[in-house]
């Protein structure tokens, strides 16, 4: 027995819009940058439709005290695993 699937074309890409996909997303960037401590941000965006579009998220230092930080102990890094 053969199964036929038609998948819409911008299914996989709405997929990656809906609000529990992007919530997930923001959460894990939101512990990491916690778990980094102060001086660290994050943002999220959804990338370009070519042909993903895929929901992405960034965390970063936001104050150069975060940045020596990051620059001498790698703490990005190191709480990677705490998102």
């Amino acid at each position: 027995m053969t199964v036929r699937i038609q998948l819409h074309p911008n299914a996989l890409y709405e997929v990656r819009r809906m609000p529990g996909a992007r919530a997930e997303v923001m959460r894990h960037a939101e512990r990491i940058a916690t778990a980094s401590g102060s001086g660290y941000a994050w943002g999220s965006q959804q990338g370009r439709k070519a042909p993903q579009g895929r929901w992405r998220a960034i965390v970063y230092p936001e104050t150069w005290a975060a940045r020596w930080d990051l620059g001498r102990n790698n703490t990005l890094l190191r709480n990677l695993g705490g998102g």
